[in-house]
């Protein structure tokens, strides 16, 4: 009888002691350059003193300096792969909490890719690409880069670029400005190694390219309809419409097996823009007028 009384009390003590105990919740994954806070949720203690060590270590916790409040505020540095836990009196009895891991966010550095195509050349020098006038290529960052995107030409801000791939069609410097998702405040360029783009002046290609085999467009310039003849041998399975800027505006796939496609313009606005074709291992551009 004694041996059973002294197990229910001392499974009560256990329980008072859990239901009492502080637990903790906290931004457990951090951007760099940020700051997160965890917190004692559930009551108010008398004292607390938070600890923290790091996880992949057999170290024992340490007191953190001035951490004795119900709240600790720590950085992305500091305390990257640490685990914390408060230890918190009240009554003069100690209680200790759950434990949590912190950790923060790694991606890899910042690319900007540069489409090589018949239009494009790298010039042996100074590593600039040199352009055919009326020529276009595609510069392209990579993931995880997915938000806040803005590309830019000598340092100005390009309207509507705000994609992963921009459409160059003339020369500048060009550079482009993004960050993750996941860490939008934590943007990357490359402005110190921008693309610069230079007129090739060897090049014979004319401001309307429409003597390349691979496709034909007409009439240009054209009101309503543009139409587009592929020759047999070509393998182009998309297209886009592209204005000055290098905005893509529209997107859309050709039908396999087809040498001809009849494409609506009829909504643009009057000026210049570009039709992009595409395919596997392959990409062609030209230049039309919607009037």
């Amino acid at each position: 009888m004694k041996k059973a009384l002294l197990l229910i009390v001392c499974l009560i003590g256990f329980a008072t002691a859990s239901a009492q105990a502080p637990q903790i919740t906290g931004d457990l994954m951090l951007c760099p350059w940020t700051n997160g806070t965890a917190t004692v949720t559930n009551q108010p203690f008398d004292t607390y003193q938070w600890y923290s060590k790091y996880w992949f270590t057999d170290d024992p916790y340490v007191a953190i300096d001035g951490a004795t409040q119900s709240s600790f505020t720590y950085d992305w540095y500091t305390y990257d792969q640490s685990l914390f836990k408060v230890v918190a009196t009240l009554n003069g009895v100690t209680y200790e909490s759950n434990v949590i891991q912190i950790d923060s966010y790694a991606w890899v550095g910042f690319t900007v890719g540069s489409e090589m195509n018949e239009f494009v050349t790298i010039d042996p020098n100074n590593g600039n690409m040199l352009l055919c006038p009326g020529g276009s290529f595609t510069a392209s960052i990579f993931m995880p880069y997915n938000s806040g995107i803005q590309w830019y030409r000598n340092g100005d801000p390009i309207n509507g670029a705000n994609q992963m791939e921009y459409l160059i069609t003339g020369p500048g410097s060009y550079h482009v400005v993004a960050a993750p998702s996941f860490c939008p405040n934590s943007s990357s360029n490359n402005e110190s190694l921008p693309i610069v783009v230079e007129v090739d002046t060897n090049c014979n290609l004319g401001t309307n390219p429409n003597t390349r085999e691979d496709f034909a467009i007409h009439p240009n310039p054209t009101k309503e309809t543009l139409f587009l003849n592929l020759e047999a041998n070509t393998h182009f399975n998309k297209y886009r419409i592209i204005d000055a800027s290098g905005k893509v505006l529209t997107e859309s796939n050709l039908i396999s097996g087809q040498n001809t496609a009849a494409i609506n313009v009829s909504n643009l606005s009057d000026g210049f823009y570009f039709i992009q074709l595409q395919g596997e291992n392959q990409s062609t551009v030209k230049r039309f007028i919607k009037n």
